[in-house]
């Protein structure tokens, strides 16, 4: 609880001359001083009441000043804890002040401007009130005691008063003295105080100086650590260090001297700076007598000048010998890289025409760096051992495939030949059925882990164009039809989508749905029922539901179906053979086409679902997909051909040979590269045909001596059916690829099509 201050008047003091104006300032300073103010409040209280009694003799012609201690009254344990004030209120009977509000703000200020006025008088205070009219001005101001300072009782003030009565007042003289000794005091105060700024100031600013150079240090040194995490090749991110390092130490050149894993060697791989041209002569290679004397302990060496070091430390060090008898070099400074096992991996060095070029800070920088260059380093010596880890594995599924693929050639050539002849007896052609299915699902097996490959490795490439989605439907089920009946299945067409055309790549498009089709025929029992419909949904949406009546999926098994070598449970592949990789590449075919995959089942015998979204596109006037599916009329050769056939592999030589001669085609084969050379050489070819791996000379060293005379259309027919295979058959100058193994019947679509 609080309630009214007690407030004890002290002494008053008449305003009716001039030496009143210096015995109110006397007094004010006075009670401060006894009061237990310091001598700058003591200044602070006098200088305000002076002021505002200056105003009352100018303005009011005089007024009263009256001097009181009020206390703050209020219930507390400790009543000397009751905050006491010095309050001096000053009356005059003036015509009062006029734009008070103005004054306050410093809007309108004293005529003389010799003095602080009223707002300066406020700042000296901690509270100052006017209360003005036209029947005069009363000011009071306050100045609470100091926080430390003992409540002072009535009595002791009284005693305070006492004693400043009986002290006789100042002159006029004496107060300016005074005040003048007081102003000397604080310009002193003032003047040390300036001096501690200054210094304080000096010294921030050298803290600052460090601070900005440590902040530009690990600037550079993040900048540094980001471009060498863009780097993954050893010799790029190794050059990217130099370049980086040399620019840093100001140097006239430097050099990454690599250490060799596992060997007692040292390879120069990078160099940077501007006379990094001249030391052309310098030898790649190095052994350890370069390096174990200079730098076996790990330490960095640094030669502010070579002129004023001894001629034995020179001829002591072969890379500098080698250095200074190409270039007049002074300094020189080399920081070892050095990995967590203490083990050498490489050492920075850096020259310069200039001594005493190198600072601690870039000393600092570049061992830094070297720090950072230990962990990019070993990260791109792991990338190196996967990236070979990688090509080996890709030429050896190259390999593996070709090696597969090639006896199945002529297998599926006499196959496919003898199912298409009609002449034969049912019973054998059945027989030859089987044979055909199972040959096609051992070359599906192959693309299938082909496909997968160029997945995880990224490099599976699109081509877009406009493919009708009906005509493909009818293509693989034509594709699919020999099993179809072999099976019995009741097929089911609802094809009632009216936007059927989509953007992509037809051939992965087929393959997508063919996957999903022969899952579909694998996993239901003869006599079962296949649907297809088709539909557009909302959002450009073609939809493609291809239901069946079959095995079914286990609900547990159901949202991994769609996962690389996922078949539902491990009695799927003793019952039906495969990989499990046919619906993970279908998902990833058509997931790139903007599109996706979905599989549903009431569970195990209750049939599955498999729903195809893909966005479909309106075709422009006079556009066409029909020929983006791949579906032709069969042709007749319009006259004998002549085709050159190569292939070192025996059987596929001979049976293709003797089918395509039953076609109507004239054909001359070779073995080798050497006699495809002589043959084409020798006699006008329509078409070449030509196997790859040859033993003497490759295929598409072949078409390249073919392509200096000849034009002549050249099918690339080879086991190696990697992307790069392609591509490299392309580039060579053959006119299309086809990989092993190729049906007849494709092989003279194939033919036929370059012949128009």
């Amino acid at each position: 609880m609080s309630s009214a201050p007690e407030t004890l008047q002290l002494l008053a003091v008449e305003l009716r001359t001039e030496h009143d104006l210096v015995l109110c300032r006397q007094r004010a300073r006075q009670l401060g001083e006894a009061l237990g103010f310091d001598r700058q409040a003591q200044t602070a209280i006098a200088t305000a009441v002076s002021e505002i009694a200056r105003n009352a003799y100018d303005y009011a012609g005089g007024g009263r000043i009256e001097f009181k201690v009020q206390t703050a009254a209020h219930v507390s344990r400790n009543p000397h804890r009751a905050l006491q004030s010095l309050v001096v209120v000053v009356k005059d009977k003036g015509k009062g002040i006029p734009n008070l509000q103005k004054v306050l703000t410093g809007e309108v200020v004293s005529t003389t401007g010799l003095g602080l006025g009223i707002p300066g008088s406020q700042r000296l205070m901690n509270e100052v009130e006017f209360d003005t009219s036209v029947r005069g001005t009363t000011v009071t101001m306050r100045k609470h005691l100091p926080p430390l300072a003992a409540r002072h009782t009535g009595i002791q003030l009284q005693a305070i008063v006492d004693n400043i009565g009986s002290q006789r007042s100042s002159s006029t003289l004496e107060e300016i003295q005074w005040q003048n000794q007081e102003l000397m005091r604080i310009m002193a105060n003032m003047e040390d105080q300036q001096k501690a700024i200054t210094r304080a100031n000096k010294e921030l600013e050298e803290t600052n100086t460090g601070v900005l150079a440590l902040y530009d240090e690990l600037e550079t040194l993040h900048r540094v650590g980001l471009l060498l995490a863009t780097k993954v090749e050893l010799k790029d991110l190794i050059q990217a260090v130099v370049d980086a390092t040399t620019e840093l130490t100001m140097a006239d050149f430097g050099l990454f001297i690599l250490k060799e894993q596992d060997a007692p060697a040292w390879t120069l791989i990078a160099k940077a700076g501007k006379r990094s041209s001249v030391l052309h002569q310098l030898p790649s290679k190095y052994d350890d007598d370069h390096f174990t004397t200079q730098f076996g302990e790990g330490e960095l060496l640094k030669v502010e000048d070579l002129h004023s070091m001894p001629s034995e430390f020179v001829k002591g060090n072969p890379l500098i010998l080698a250095l200074t008898g190409m270039l007049p070099v002074k300094a020189f400074l080399a920081v070892p890289v050095i990995d967590g096992q203490g083990q050498f991996l490489g050492t920075l060095v850096f020259g310069s025409e200039r001594a005493s070029i190198f600072t601690e800070r870039s000393e600092r920088i570049v061992s830094s760096i070297a720090v950072q260059a230990v962990v990019a380093i070993e990260k791109a010596r792991l990338f190196d051992s996967v990236k070979a880890a990688s090509e080996a594995k890709d030429r050896f599924l190259a390999m593996l495939s070709h090696e597969l693929r090639t006896p199945l050639n002529p297998v599926l050539a006499i196959v496919s030949s003898l199912y298409d002849d009609s002449t034969l007896p049912a019973a054998y052609r059945e027989d030859i059925a089987t044979v055909l299915r199972n040959v096609q699902l051992e070359a599906r097996i192959i693309d299938d882990l082909l496909d997968f490959q160029r997945l995880i490795n990224g490099k599976l490439d699109l081509r877009a164009e406009p493919v009708n989605l009906h005509d493909m439907i009818h293509n693989v089920l034509e594709i699919c039809q020999l099993d179809i009946v072999q099976n019995k299945h009741h097929l089911s067409l609802h094809l009632n989508a009216t936007q059927v055309t989509v953007s992509g790549d037809s051939a992965r498009l087929q393959q997508a749905l063919w996957n999903i089709f022969k899952n579909a025929i694998k996993f239901t029992p003869p006599g079962g029922t296949i649907s297809v419909s088709t539909s557009n949904r909302d959002q450009n949406r073609l939809a493609i539901v291809i239901s069946d009546s079959g095995r079914g999926i286990a609900a547990e098994a159901l949202p991994g179906i769609f996962d690389a070598f996922e078949q539902g449970d491990r009695n799927v592949n003793a019952e039906f053979g495969g990989l499990g990789l046919g619906l993970a590449i279908t998902r990833t075919f058509v997931e790139k086409h903007g599109g996706s995959v979905q599989a549903s089942s009431g569970g195990l015998d209750q049939g599955a679902t498999i729903t195809v979204e893909l966005p479909w596109i309106a075709l422009e006037a006079g556009d066409s997909a029909g020929e983006a599916t791949g579906r032709s009329a069969e042709k007749i050769p319009s006259h004998a051909a002549a085709l050159l056939l190569v292939d070192d592999h025996v059987d596929t030589l001979t049976t293709l040979a003797r089918l395509l001669r039953k076609r109507g085609y004239k054909v001359a084969t070779a073995s080798t590269c050497g006699a495809a050379l002589e043959l084409a050489t020798t006699q006008p070819f329509d078409i070449v045909v030509s196997d790859l791996g040859l033993p003497d000379r490759s295929g598409m060293e072949l078409i390249e001596e073919i392509r200096k005379t000849s034009d002549v259309p050249a099918i690339a027919l080879s086991g190696y059916g990697m992307e790069s295979d392609v591509a490299d058959s392309l580039k060579a100058g053959f006119t299309t690829h086809l990989t092993k193994p190729v049906r007849i019947e494709m092989l003279h679509q194939t033919i036929e099509r370059l012949l128009t």
